[in-house]
């Protein structure tokens, strides 16, 4: 069943909905005050800056050719998004694999789903070339650091803690489950190799990654049951 899992549930339709892109964009560094918002408007901006963001990085990113390419002014990007840094957070938020609504089977496939989705989110989409420009600008820029953390990642986390603790309610974890480790065991090492060691993305780090949670937190099978399929032994995870 769990052999299934690998990719086949990777769902990237899941990606933020046009209206969820307008929502995202008003909460902004910076609104446009005293003129109604214009959702189509707001859409072609978002849509210019992820194409712009997949053809040339953060480095070459400019605010004056996402105008040209929106066929918008400027002043109308400027009055929604104040820095550009904002607005390339705000777009890539969109990219991000939200919740689809669908519970996969056992907590381990949930998650596996989840990293798995998130992995192609890296690799496949214009997020994976602009976060280390991103993250270098967020060593300077608090604003910056506090809108990439509640727009991107805590929504991710979100979704992951709520898994965990959907296992250890059902017995699928222990009950002595570190869930803030969990979440940081399942995302480091696709955040690594992209920000740190620049090594290709493994296709099996999500697996593995899941493994290795379960292989500590992982409840052991009862007497003559079936072997938890991401288990990599049946004995009880020791400390």
């Amino acid at each position: 069943m769990c052999d299934n899992v690998t990719g086949s549930n990777v769902n990237r339709g899941a990606m933020m909905t046009s209206d969820e892109t307008t929502a995202r964009s008003q909460r902004g560094q910076a609104r446009e005050r005293g003129r109604p918002r214009h959702p189509e408007i707001d859409a072609a901006i978002i849509s210019a800056t992820l194409g712009l963001l997949a053809e040339t990085g953060y480095a070459g990113f400019t605010i004056a050719e996402v105008a040209r390419r929106a066929g918008v002014g400027k002043p109308t990007v400027y009055r929604r998004w104040a820095q550009k840094s904002q607005l390339v957070v705000e777009a890539m938020a969109t990219q991000m694999p939200g919740e689809t609504g669908v519970r996969i089977g056992s907590v381990a496939e949930q998650l596996l789903d989840y990293a798995t989705r998130l992995s192609v989110t890296l690799t496949h989409t214009p997020l994976g070339r602009v976060l280390p420009g991103l993250v270098a600008e967020m060593a300077t820029d608090p604003q910056l650091a506090a809108s990439y953390r509640s727009l991107i990642i805590e929504p991710t986390r979100r979704l992951w803690r709520e898994a965990v603790e959907r296992g250890i309610d059902s017995g699928e974890l222990l009950p002595d489950t570190d869930v803030e480790f969990v979440l940081d065991a399942l995302a480091g090492p696709l955040y690594v190799r992209l920000l740190i060691t620049g090594a290709p993305a493994d296709p099996n780090a999500p697996r593995l990654a899941v493994q290795l949670v379960l292989a500590r937190y992982g409840m052991a099978p009862a007497q003559g049951g079936p072997r938890h399929p991401f288990r990599t032994m049946d004995a009880p995870a020791m400390p």
